[in-house]
């Protein structure tokens, strides 16, 4: 009965940090990976390589659930072409307003930098 008791408590914690670390702004570095901890650059998943603000905010609050190169996995979805299924528009009332589990970051970004991941997301087709 203590192993299961325990287990579960394992289970909740780990679920309660991935919630977390998918809804707030994470101010601290992101994780190290096979690329430096940035997202994908042209070519590999389309988009402007060089806007470095569009990026930055990925990485802080969307790399978490997403991946380092949009690929997503588990529940997250696969943003590697998200700009052939949606339009800027469409993918900044998905940030703003959070959708199928996703958080709303209305109000954890603000307008702008919604607009700039928006725009960023969208090329990538």
């Amino acid at each position: 009965m203590f192993k299961k008791g325990l287990l579960f408590v394992m289970l909740m914690t780990a679920f309660a940090f991935g919630v977390v670390a998918c809804g707030g702004k994470n101010t601290s570095e992101p994780a190290p990976a096979e690329n430096g901890g940035q997202a994908p650059q042209e070519g590999t998943t389309g988009g402007d390589a060089t806007n470095t603000e569009a990026t930055s905010l990925y990485n802080a609050n969307c790399m978490a659930c997403h991946a380092t190169d949009l690929s997503g996995g588990g529940n997250f979805p696969n943003l590697q072409n998200v700009g052939a299924k949606y339009d800027a528009s469409q993918i900044s009332a998905i940030i703003t307003n959070g959708r199928n589990g996703m958080p709303a970051f209305q109000g954890k970004l603000s307008a702008d930098e919604i607009n700039v991941l928006s725009e960023w997301l969208s090329a990538k087709k």
